[in-house]
């Protein structure tokens, strides 16, 4: 059993919204969005077994940089303190599936590394139509260019990693860098998007669990 109270702070300079009756929309900030979240669990309430705390900061933004296109990026890092099992632990999101997920490591096998102080980037360059523009064919369909990198660096403690590599499932980064890039074909016939990621560093935790090369789809409306 586990007990936890979150406090989140979200910083947004000058974020434009549209309200309703019922609801409040973004509609997004030309400044970098900065979001502090601090986590406390307590042992003993209602039955809790452990005492931890968890610190993490994300900043965030979307960058037009006429006339190249528009630069994501998500910068983010987090610190543990505390003994526990896997479960509150940051287990880095990794992707078992062909379905492309922004959010994820996509060359990265789930729970396949666990952290209580790790650091990363999700960067993704859109670059409009790029090189598509030279050849009369990609030019008419209006297809998109576009390259991102996706890096992080973690680590564990000898307290959790006695507590949660008892059978040598789970993995730690041990300070090393996951890096993984990736190019594509986005806005195919207005709804696709087709992704081809690299894995470059570190090799697979597990022999045959994760590929250093995957292709990927996914969609969604482009206006």
């Amino acid at each position: 059993t586990n007990f936890e109270l979150a406090l989140k702070l979200r910083f947004a300079y000058l974020e434009k919204f549209i309200e309703t009756d019922y609801n409040r929309y973004s509609l997004g900030t030309k400044y970098p969005v900065v979001e502090l979240m601090v986590s406390k669990g307590i042992a003993g309430v209602f039955n809790s077994a452990y005492n931890y705390s968890k610190f993490s900061l994300l900043v965030k933004d979307n960058m037009k940089i006429s006339p190249y296109g528009v630069l994501q990026y998500r910068v983010y890092g987090g610190k543990i303190y505390g003994s526990m099992p896997f479960t509150n632990l940051e287990n880095h999101p990794g992707n078992d599936l062909f379905y492309y997920n922004p959010f994820a490591f996509n060359l990265m096998t789930r729970f396949e590394y666990l952290s209580d102080q790790y650091a990363g980037a999700n960067i993704e360059h859109n670059i409009g139509s790029g090189l598509f523009r030279f050849i009369p064919l990609t030019r008419k369909l209006k297809w998109r260019q576009f390259w991102n990198v996706k890096t992080l660096w973690g680590s564990l403690s000898s307290d959790n990693t006695a507590i949660n590599n008892k059978t040598g499932t789970f993995k730690t980064l041990n300070k090393k860098t996951y890096l993984e890039i990736g190019t594509g074909i986005d806005n195919i016939f207005k709804v696709f998007r087709l992704d081809f990621v690299w894995r470059l560093s570190p090799a697979a935790s597990y022999a045959g669990t994760a590929s250093k090369f995957g292709v990927f789809g996914s969609f969604q409306l482009q206006f």
